[in-house]
């Protein structure tokens, strides 16, 4: 012989009548605005009849499970929401940056202009610090007063070892825009 499932809380309990359920069933679905007074209106059920119910069929307990099942059921379709949120933006990202990089792939480096050569390198350095867990700013951090520490990335070390080649691709273009040859001054 099987035993019979155990019932949850808010459900028809053992012995509860129709009735009784039903004005339950009001009282539970009512939230924070649950009242016995509320459902008795609702009804038209006297509260003296509503608070035996309540009383004899544990209401408070019972609307409490209630919530806290509401409640864990909210956080489980949350999380699956922000699951399918987080795996829909990866895979527009990456789509993106498929087209990206299609179109990085066609352009000619001897066609972009040293300021532009400069910015793609520092776009392309803050997207590598990011994606490797490092800062891209850099930030000072105090601490109670006495204390400070000083967290630095050297951009102006790397500046300076691209000095040499922003000034070299600024020469060609200027070399290119008079008279097309380089170097050649007549």
């Amino acid at each position: 012989m099987g035993r019979k499932p155990k019932r949850q809380p808010f459900e028809r309990q053992e012995g509860e009548t129709k009735k009784a359920f039903e004005a339950f069933v009001e009282y539970r679905n009512m939230g924070l605005d649950r009242s016995i007074a509320k459902v008795g209106e609702k009804l038209g059920k006297s509260v003296s009849l509503l608070e035996r119910w309540s009383s004899k069929y544990e209401w408070v307990d019972r609307a409490q499970s209630y919530d806290a099942e509401m409640d864990r059921q909210a956080i489980i379709q949350e999380a699956k929401d922000r699951k399918q949120m987080l795996k829909r933006h990866a895979n527009t990202a990456m789509a993106f940056q498929g087209k990206a990089i299609e179109r990085l792939n066609s352009i000619k480096p001897e066609e972009l202009t040293p300021a532009e050569v400069i910015k793609w390198y520092e776009i392309a350095t803050k997207i590598e610090r990011t994606a490797r867990g490092e800062p891209v700013e850099i930030q000072e951090l105090k601490h109670g007063g006495e204390v400070s520490q000083k967290h630095e990335h050297r951009v102006d070390k790397q500046i300076e070892e691209y000095t040499d080649i922003y000034y070299k691709l600024a020469t060609q273009g200027d070399s290119k825009d008079e008279g097309g040859n380089e170097g050649n001054d007549s």
